[in-house]
């Protein structure tokens, strides 16, 4: 005895029968725009079709119809490469008995069932891959080194460890190195009576920036501060030569260089002014001289760069720059 859903599961499984619908009219309106595409494909034109059908499929946010087929216990259409077309329209043929509703007749015809797909499937992976291997069902692609051109054991090794497939990238390497890659594999095949094919993958446009302009050095002077922006200590900052520039004798907050005999010049006590990157007004005051220069301290953040003119409080004409 049979029992009809009641109208509230009919509703969801419905809008579940619309959205299959609209999903399979977006695959087969996918293929339609490529139809010139595929009137220039021969042998392999029924699986375009399926990947036309796959590409559209994946175009779209499945998760929410997903989750609502899984719910139900029906395939989620997520294993569906080989046959997506096929696939969805099982799934909405299934949805449609469980509501009860007539299953009107697809005249669009999938390219592939679940069998074709996957005979489909093994027969091109053979082709390019070669024959399964007799020991496991997995093939071992390895992408050759320039090695593989000038030693012959190189190929072997891998060969005798389980290579099925050579890849060369032709990116890398010459056509000479590629064809002792590939003499050297036809000995190895020969020594070790396996089989192992050969794919090369053509090098594409290598997109390469042009030259790229330096710019400006900005360094950040700032002053310890506690959590309510306290000045709690002042940015340490040490002067040094531009021709001759010593490291700093102790940590810094940052290190600037400066022409020679301008640095001579200031002593401890001065203060050095600036405008920093942002046409924000600093003083810097120099607390202490070291060997090799000078150490100042500066109680409000600056940023300073290449060329940012130095100025001594005393002396208008005495300023420097930056390096």
């Amino acid at each position: 005895m049979t029992t009809r859903p009641d109208e509230k599961n009919v509703a969801r499984l419905l809008a579940l029968s619309r959205d299959l619908d609209e999903l399979r009219r977006a695959m087969i309106e996918f293929e339609s725009r490529h139809a010139q595409v595929l009137s220039n494909i021969g042998a392999h034109r029924t699986s375009a079709k399926n990947l036309l059908h796959y590409l559209a499929m994946r175009k779209r946010d499945l998760r929410s119809l997903q989750t609502e087929l899984a719910t139900l216990g029906l395939s989620s259409i997520g294993r569906a490469e080989a046959h997506a077309l096929s696939a969805v329209n099982a799934v909405r043929n299934v949805v449609r008995q469980l509501a009860k509703q007539e299953i009107h007749e697809l005249h669009d015809e999938a390219p592939c069932d679940l069998a074709s797909g996957a005979s489909l499937l093994d027969a091109h992976t053979a082709a390019l891959l070669g024959p399964e291997p007799t020991d496991r069902s997995v093939h071992i692609m390895v992408t050759m080194p320039s090695e593989a051109a000038s030693d012959y054991t190189v190929v072997e090794r891998l060969l005798a460890n389980g290579m099925t497939c050579m890849r060369i990238n032709c990116a890398h390497d010459e056509p000479r190195e590629w064809l002792k890659m590939i003499e050297h594999l036809q000995h190895a095949r020969a020594a070790l009576n396996r089989q192992c094919t050969v794919l090369m993958d053509l090098g594409g446009p290598k997109l390469r920036t042009g030259d790229v302009e330096p710019g400006a050095a900005v360094r950040k002077l700032r002053p310890s501060r506690d959590a309510y922006g306290r000045v709690t200590a002042p940015a340490r900052v040490w002067l040094t030569s531009r021709e001759t520039p010593a490291p700093p004798p102790s940590p810094a907050d940052g290190a600037l260089r400066v022409d020679t005999d301008w640095l001579a010049a200031i002593d401890h006590g001065d203060e050095v002014t600036f405008y920093d990157t942002r046409r924000r007004h600093r003083r810097l005051a120099i607390v202490d001289r070291d060997r090799g220069g000078l150490w100042g301290e500066l109680t409000r953040t600056a940023y300073v760069t290449n060329g940012t003119r130095l100025q001594r409080c005393t002396c208008q004409d005495e300023q420097a720059f930056l390096t």
